[in-house]
């Protein structure tokens, strides 16, 4: 009976594997595609450089606002 159960775990346990390997995340990174995922690259990194040169922006203004709030006391 042992053996039986011993079989049967193994068995599934490689049927599982066999899924993982088979549907799992490299099965994803395959269907994607490379150009598909540099492209989203591309795009992130342009909105990354968007939104540093608003925030420099900002910093900028809020240093002639901090100046001039000086200024005036």
């Amino acid at each position: 009976m042992k053996k039986i159960l011993a079989v049967a775990t193994v068995f599934i346990a490689g049927i599982a594997c066999g899924l993982v390997f088979t549907y799992g995340p490299l099965h994803a990174q395959e269907s994607a595609g490379v150009g598909d995922i540099m492209a989203k690259l591309d795009e992130i990194s342009k909105s990354q450089e968007e939104t540093a040169a608003a925030l420099n922006s900002i910093k900028e203004e809020l240093q002639i606002i901090k100046i001039r709030v000086t200024q005036s006391q």
